[in-house]
């Protein structure tokens, strides 16, 4: 079970690049049965990622856009026209929402009333209302796609029901863009099943939850707080869902406080307090995280300044230019070194750092060379 989860988690990492965090997130939600939101722009991919993983876990999959004008048969299928003539409400479900195991639901924000009423009690309970009484529905996971969050309270409760949000923005590394241009329209090979799934379920809550884990949600919704950025207590409770299975994709039995990273996009409210709670959740749990992800920052905007001056001051751009790239490969090499004592989690994403670094080092290098006559700086 474990080998083909992580042949699943590589292959959706190789079709989608700089989605890590969203892949594993979306993974721990499909384990613990968790809804995912996933904000961003048209043209992200973000269903794409959605219809890939469906496919390799398979069971029932229902995928619909939502607009103000979306109807609840449009969901849960057809009025019965017997019932009907009984005078009752019941509908034909039959390949629609109450028959999914997993499902998207794109432009979600703009759900209507009636819809909206419809939606909480699935995620919810698992039920939806057929001639007035409660039906059971093997829904696991739903994902929703936006590219803007609700403003009104009624849809804020939809909102708080979506346990994990991802900000899903346009790719940032040249490399990534060539690899999408190329590559044909992705999907998965590796299938998963929902046999595999339903066992995975059960050994996931054979997972220990320390008695440190417990201590660092505990200093860390302090810390959190003392910041201005508070969740709910059933939203802190909740969360405890997802350390879990983010420990059984590590291929742990017992979880650690390295394991609450997943917090950052479960607590955050608005999209401009994420980098901010990133910061705070990493500089308590994983330090060496903490440390990749600000010389990473630093890199990256020394890079954007140093193209800025690119239009209109060549004098200084190369000066500039020249500075950054020995700025970018010091910062690499105290990479390499925070790696050699860092966990094995903690250096897949500070090597992804480096690579980034590299990238921005090889795009100043390139242009330099290309548009002003210069050798490469090595």
């Amino acid at each position: 079970m474990q080998s083909k989860l992580q042949q699943l988690r590589d292959e959706l990492r190789a079709h989608f690049p700089e989605r890590q965090e969203v892949i594993d997130g979306t993974l721990a939600a499909i384990l613990s049965g968790e809804h995912v939101l996933l904000l961003g722009p048209p043209g992200t991919a973000k269903s794409a990622l959605v219809r890939a993983m469906a496919h390799a876990f398979g069971g029932n999959y229902f995928e619909r856009v939502l607009t103000r004008h979306t109807m609840p048969e449009e969901l849960l299928g057809p009025l019965c026209p017997q019932a009907l003539e009984e005078g009752r409400f019941a509908h034909i479900p039959m390949g629609m929402l109450p028959e999914a195991h997993l499902a998207l639901l794109g432009n979600v924000s703009s759900a209507s009333s009636s819809v909206l009423n419809i939606l909480l009690s699935l995620m919810d309970e698992r039920v939806f209302l057929s001639d007035g009484a409660p039906v059971p529905v093997p829904l696991i996971s739903l994902f929703g796609t936006t590219t803007e969050l609700p403003e009104n309270g009624a849809q804020e409760s939809l909102l708080d029901r979506f346990l994990l949000r991802f900000e899903v923005d346009y790719l940032r590394r040249p490399s990534s863009i060539r690899d999408v241009l190329t590559a044909p329209e992705p999907t998965t090979s590796s299938i998963v099943g929902m046999e595999v799934l339903r066992a995975m379920h059960a050994d996931i809550t054979n997972v220990k939850v320390t008695a440190d884990t417990l201590e660092a949600i505990v200093v860390l919704r302090d810390a959190l707080k003392n910041e201005g950025l508070v969740a709910s207590d059933r939203r802190w409770k909740k969360s405890l869902r997802l350390v879990q299975p983010t420990a059984f994709l590590a291929g742990e039995e017992q979880t650690s406080p390295e394991d609450l990273t997943i917090l950052v996009d479960v607590l955050w409210r608005h999209p401009h307090e994420r980098p901010r709670l990133s910061r705070l959740v990493n500089k308590l749990i994983n330090p060496a995280v903490h440390e990749a992800s600000e010389i990473l920052e630093d890199g990256r905007e020394a890079a954007t300044k140093a193209h800025a001056l690119k239009p209109q001051h060549r004098r200084s751009y190369l000066a500039q230019a020249a500075r950054t790239m020995l700025m970018l490969r010091a910062q690499t090499e105290m990479l390499v070194r925070l790696s050699e004592s860092a966990s094995h989690r903690a250096r897949l994403v500070i090597d992804d750092a480096i690579t980034e670094l590299n990238e921005l080092h090889a795009e100043l290098a390139r242009d330099v060379h290309a548009n002003q006559g210069l050798k490469l700086l090595k």
